[in-house]
């Protein structure tokens, strides 16, 4: 039931938009066929028909896809009326009827003035703004009907090719009549271009930008009227008609607007496209018509009929149409993306990057930049799920506009997204737009392919360090409380059976060269044991331990400051030890090279970085030292196998060594 019910309703829709261009088409070829173009009867029947065609093509492409849509049944309602009326003016020359001069002396004023009184009254949401307003239209109605009568009754001739009169003329009761009507209409359509004002007012986005538009139509429309009114005679006819032809062709188009680029109806794509090919198609005939009538108007005895005024008018107006034609396209469509000049932008900005973690920040700064977005972001697809890895702009911005996903697929595998909220104004994306960030999305997802797999070969060196660092602990302890606790008790042993032997025993040497040898032996496990973890880490803690450290290394020549915190969370084995490396390594190159009389040892703590930096006043380090030097390349692979940072500065003043760590908790949280 509901099917047929739409099927009726449709087919409605289409018997009303076929009445409306069928009529004007109609209108159009009976008037060339009686060459009535000049006659002063005929001067509206350009506006007519530009009204029928327009508003039937517009009608009947709301309607479809939103059969309970008001605006567009309006539009339809005006498009059929309006043509009939002006079908019924052009057969009035032709057949000089008095009935029918009559019933289009006063049918043409309801769908011309309907466009200026309630159009705006339901635009853009095909309803009235509030209950309240019904009194308006009750307004429109009642002038409408007292400005028709007025004109049913108007003494006032159809001057064609046959002069025909009102029958009906009575022009004491018309005066006053169409004197009320049209302040009354007037009022109304003040009052419903000053509501549509005052709505625009109050909207944001892409809802204020579609009011924008009709209300430009209505501004053009009604600075063209005052123009043509304070100037009347002085125009070209051309110039005269063509200004009041397109006043009302602006009203349509802005509705077009409206329907393809910002979906105000939720048209298809083909349907939008069919509205793009009618609003090029009517500017390329427009310019040519519009450029031919005005060089007919500068060289009246050459162009009439010449088919060189043709070739050259066409010659002349190639460039301009090109002009407008791309200007059509793009306000209906929206600005055009070169995907090929944004890919290029992009690949520059990647290829200048010299880190590839700097990457992605790059590609969401060349996104926003080149393509206005409020905000475009990148996420690298993990185990734990996606993971942010840039972001410019904030969701904040989104004005209520949806954020719209571009999945980032590399070999079979999803590696990413990339989400971006459109610019200011629209809530959607178009699809130039869509196609152009599909299109680079592909591009960017080798990138963060790389990034992904740079991150699992991270992560699989944290587990290898952390599994090393703990093997290290482990062997520690079973060295320091096993084979220690054994050694020395061994050493005791043949101490005690030492002392009971004979001073002059041969067996007394063998056990001094014995204890001898088992002192060497406690000394190299405590080197070793101190090369897997340092006691004091375990014993002190990482503030600590750098203490110790610090009063070790610190003699007459050379005087070890701290500067500590005093308590760091608890870290992870392997920071601590990486930090304690690092630390180590930079006094003992003091020590042997610097020529030091000071260093300091620094640690902070912001957020979730642990920073560690030593700092001398010796003689500082050759250039290349980060390239050759032993020392500079251990701390900074001590750094970067936890995913860490290494950097020194260093002139005649001294160097200072700088590594920046990942704070990780034992627990693996940064």
């Amino acid at each position: 039931m509901r099917s047929r019910r739409r099927g009726q309703v449709l087919s409605l829709a289409v018997v009303l938009g076929a009445v409306g261009l069928g009529t004007a088409i109609a209108a159009a070829v009976r008037t060339q066929i009686d060459d009535g173009w000049g006659y002063s009867a005929y001067d509206p029947v350009p506006l007519n028909i530009a009204v029928a065609v327009f508003f039937s093509a517009m009608g009947v492409l709301v309607v479809w896809h939103k059969p309970a849509n008001a605006l567009g049944w309006t539009m339809l309602a005006i498009a059929a009326w309006d043509g009939v009326g002006v079908l019924l003016t052009v057969l009035t020359g032709a057949s000089g009827s008095p009935v029918l001069m009559w019933v289009q002396a006063w049918l043409w004023a309801p769908p011309i003035w309907a466009v200026t009184t309630l159009l705006p009254m339901i635009y853009p949401d095909s309803r009235l703004p509030s209950r309240r307003w019904w009194w308006a239209v009750a307004l429109i109605v009642v002038g409408t009907v007292v400005y028709c009568v007025g004109l049913a009754f108007e003494d006032a001739d159809f001057v064609g090719a046959r002069t025909v009169v009102n029958p009906l003329a009575r022009p004491a009761l018309a005066a006053p009549l169409l004197t009320v009507g049209q302040y009354l209409l007037l009022g109304a359509t003040v009052l419903a271009v000053g509501g549509l004002v005052w709505r625009w007012l109050r909207a944001t986005g892409v809802r204020r930008r579609r009011m924008t538009l009709l209300l430009c139509a209505y501004a053009f429309g009604t600075v063209q009227a005052v123009v043509r009114d304070s100037i009347s005679g002085q125009l070209p006819l051309v110039l005269d008609r063509g200004l009041e032809v397109l006043a009302f062709a602006l009203v349509p188009l802005a509705i077009a607007v409206a329907v393809t680029r910002d979906r105000l109806y939720d048209l298809d794509q083909a349907v939008r496209r069919a509205i793009v090919g009618v609003a090029t198609v009517g500017t390329l005939l427009g310019c040519y018509l519009g450029g031919f009538a005005a060089l007919a108007a500068v060289l009246p005895s050459v162009v009439p009929g010449s088919v060189l005024a043709v070739g050259v008018a066409g010659a002349l107006l190639f460039p301009v149409t090109l002009l407008l034609i791309r200007w059509v396209r793009s306000l209906l469509w929206g600005r055009r993306v070169d995907v090929v000049e944004l890919a290029v932008g992009l690949g520059n900005r990647m290829r200048d990057q010299l880190d590839s973690a700097e990457v992605p920040a790059a590609v969401c700064e060349q996104l926003v930049r080149s393509l206005r977005l409020r905000m475009a972001r990148l996420d690298l697809e993990t185990d734990s799920g996606p993971r942010r890895l840039a972001q410019v702009g904030s969701m904040d911005r989104s004005g209520g506009a949806n954020p719209e996903t571009f999945e980032l697929w590399y070999r079979g595998v999803r590696v990413g997204q990339l989400t971006v909220l459109p610019s200011d104004g629209h809530p959607y994306l178009d699809e130039r737009m869509s196609q152009a960030l599909a299109s680079l999305a592909d591009q960017v997802a080798p990138v963060v392919a790389a990034l992904r797999l740079d991150e699992e070969l991270l992560r699989s060196r944290e587990q290898v360090v952390t599994a090393r660092e703990e093997e290290r602990s482990r062997l520690s302890r079973e060295l320091h409380d096993n084979v220690g606790p054994t050694l020395a008790g061994t050493r005791m042993q043949i101490e005690a059976v030492r002392v009971k032997l004979p001073a002059d025993s041969a067996a007394v040497g063998l056990m001094d060269r014995a204890m001898r040898g088992i002192d060497d032996a406690l000394r190299t496990l405590r080197r070793v044991v101190h090369g897997l973890r340092p006691p004091e880490l375990d014993a002190l803690g990482l503030s600590g331990a750098l203490r110790e450290l610090a009063v070790f290394l610190s003699g007459p020549s050379l005087k070890v400051e701290t500067a500590l915190p005093g308590e760091l969370v608890p870290l992870s084995k392997q920071v601590e030890v990486a930090a304690y490396r690092i630390v180590a390594e930079a006094l003992t190159n003091v020590v042997r090279h610097a020529q030091a009389t000071r260093a300091e040892i620094t640690v902070t703590l912001i957020e979730n970085r642990l920073a560690v930096e030593v700092a001398d006043d010796g003689v500082g380090v050759p250039p290349d030292a980060g390239r050759n030097g032993m020392g500079m390349r251990f701390m900074a692979q001590r750094a970067h196998e936890i995913d860490g940072e290494f950097s020194f500065v260093s002139d005649g003043t001294g160097t200072a060594v700088r590594a920046v760590l990942p704070a990780v908790t034992p627990d693996g949280r940064g």
